[in-house]
């Protein structure tokens, strides 16, 4: 499971069609929140019809969204991948004239026979309702209304739209998103602030998405987005744990150099758990990288001045000749065509190595 919020919640005590494989521990959150946190209730509102308020609701549906995804994060830490029988209260305490709200969510973690995927528990996103209610309608219309403008490049983004494309994980506009990404890159010695907001925002935004959707977008965006893209969104599967064997393997055997490059270094980087099948995986991909990657440039040996030694040099695909262990003068690679900056083949199999032993130690 690649993050927190990939654990099912039920408020029963088991899942319909899954079996459960263990029960680990009762997990719990609390919230405690200031009245002052619901707009001024005491100034009037202005939204109170038929006794109801909708800043009210909105602000109650707020705080129990909350303790749903702090109760998945402590399920999370200790490996389950469900949460059964949730349970949430909501308290009033009051005291020296002043009053706040606890709420309490509670549940089992455990863990289910086999990954519940989003194809069995979520329903379809083009599913025929008989009745659909109007928030589902006024959202459609904002989630259509900001696919076109980003597809017009005249979206602005703002932090409504953030949020509203990160909640509703509105996938479609992630070609804008990079892009915009691109011109904030080109202005990060000057104005670092606004890069590292950006990125922030948007490793929130791809976190939120479905975890084979943000898998296909950050992979195929490595192989096809220029170099300052590419490892922009490698550190993002870096910091989220997202890598994955098979698309890993994808860049590895992609007919361009430069890709394959990149797919070196997503293979050292991390999932969120690992399994005995990991373990064939990890020897598989450092077995390929340890054959795959041979010396592009060719040994020679050249005669020293004024001696009438030679010494072993090597020649760059780039036309350049240079001392054998050090990188081109022309194009700055080594004899395997790799920068300085770059993650070498024999640095990460040396790494993947060693992540295997320390996997050994606990899967059997």
């Amino acid at each position: 499971m690649a993050n927190p919020k990939d654990v099912l919640v039920v408020t029963t005590s088991s899942v319909d069609g899954l079996r459960i494989k263990r029960y680990l521990k009762p997990v719990s959150a609390h919230i405690v929140a200031g009245t002052n946190l619901f707009s001024d209730f005491l100034g009037g509102l202005s939204d109170v019809f038929g006794g109801r308020s909708q800043t009210y609701q909105k602000q109650l549906a707020s705080l129990y969204n909350e303790a749903i995804e702090r109760v998945k994060y402590a399920a999370y830490e200790i490996g389950a991948n469900c949460i059964v029988g949730l349970n949430i209260d909501m308290d009033e305490i009051s005291g020296k004239g002043k009053s706040m709200f606890m709420l309490t969510a509670v549940g089992t973690a455990i863990i289910l026979e086999k990954e519940v995927s989003e194809k069995n528990i979520l329903p379809k996103s083009n599913e025929k309702l008989e009745n659909v209610g109007v928030d589902r309608i006024n959202m459609l219309r904002s989630k259509k209304s900001i696919i076109e403008k980003a597809n017009s490049d005249s979206l602005t983004l703002n932090d409504d739209i953030w949020n509203f494309i990160t909640t509703n994980q509105v996938d479609e506009v992630f070609p804008f998103l990079l892009k915009k990404f691109s011109e904030t890159i080109q202005y990060e010695q000057t104005s670092p602030e606004t890069s590292e907001k950006f990125y922030k925002l948007l490793v929130g935004y791809i976190d939120a998405l479905p975890e084979q959707k943000k898998l296909a977008l950050l992979y195929n965006g490595i192989s096809e987005q220029n170099e300052q893209i590419a490892l922009k969104l490698s550190g993002v599967i870096k910091e989220l744990n997202l890598f994955d064997f098979k698309r890993s393997m994808d860049l590895l055997k992609n007919d361009n150099f430069q890709t394959q490059k990149r797919g070196v270094r997503t293979a050292t980087y991390d999932k969120s758990f690992y399994s005995k099948q990991d373990i064939q995986d990890l020897q598989t991909i450092r077995d390929y990288i340890q054959t795959t990657f041979v010396e592009r440039g060719t040994r020679t040996m050249k005669k020293q001045l004024l001696s009438s030694k030679e010494k072993e040099v090597w020649a760059c695909e780039c036309g350049k000749t240079n001392d054998i262990n050090a990188y081109c003068s022309g194009c700055g690679q080594d004899i395997y065509g790799f920068k300085q900056n770059e993650m070498k083949p024999t640095a990460a199999g040396s790494y993947i190595g060693q992540k295997i032993e320390l996997i050994s130690e606990y899967v059997e």
